[in-house]
This record gives C-alpha cells, sequence and structure tokens, in this order.
C-alpha cells in the first residue's frame, strides 16, 4: 500500500525527520528571541561557549584526570565565568547601541575562540 505514491515506511521516516528537524529550529529560534528580549543584544557566541564548555570538560576528564561528574560540574562554572568577563568587558557597552554592533561583536568573540585551537582547524 502507497500513499502518494511513497511506502509507509519511507513516509513516516521523512516525517520523523521533518518534524526533529522542525523543533530544533523551533528551539533555536526561541534560545535566541529569549536572549534578544532579555540582554538586548544578538549573541551568536553561544554555540563557541557551548563547545568550549565540552572541550574544558574533555580537557579536565584527560588532563587532569578529574572524575566525570566533577568535570561535569566545573566545565559550566568555567564557561560561566568566562560569559561573565565577556558580557561585564565589551557585551555591556553595547547595550544602547544598534544591534549590528553586537552581532559583529559576538561573530567575532566566535571567530577568535575557534581558530585557537579548540575546534579544528580554522576555515
Amino acid at each position: 500500500m502507497e500513499i502518494l505514491g511513497i511506502s509507509p515506511q519511507l513516509l513516516g521516516s521523512q516525517l520523523l525527520i521533518g518534524l526533529i528537524n522542525g523543533s530544533f529550529y523551533a528551539i533555536l529560534s526561541l534560545g535566541l528571541a529569549i536572549i534578544f528580549g532579555l540582554l538586548n543584544i544578538i549573541n551568536f557566541a553561544h554555540g563557541a561557549q557551548y563547545m568550549l564548555g565540552a572541550f574544558v570538560a574533555w580537557i579536565a576528564l584527560t588532563k587532569f584526570a578529574i572524575g566525570y561528574w566533577a568535570a561535569l560540574l566545573l566545565a559550566p562554572m568555567i564557561v560561566g565565568l568566562l560569559g561573565i568577563v565577556l558580557e561585564r568587558t565589551m557585551l555591556r557597552r553595547l547595550y544602547q547601541l544598534d544591534h549590528l554592533y553586537g552581532l559583529l561583536l559576538t561573530f567575532g568573540i566566535v571567530l577568535l575562540i575557534r581558530p585557537a585551537g579548540l575546534f579544528g582547524r580554522a576555515a
């Protein structure tokens, strides 16, 4: 039995992939909307900071032999402190300016974090 010339298994898998992608985009847009609503800054550095947290946890596990749960608690604290420093030193000065400046600054922060050897080769 086919629906619109597509087998039910293929149609079900395509619907599931569509729902997964749609929910990912919805969560992404909600996160950006909440951050923009609270800080009045479009922050593109969230992904880089998230990956920095994963890198800090990995370094804590492999290089410093810290336990898994301790590394899981330590990594967000370190990245959170870095986020506080970035907000206090850089982002706070942009609250009164046009939103484009915040977008450019946070994109520049991503460009500084990524080539630092943390996330592979710089493009």
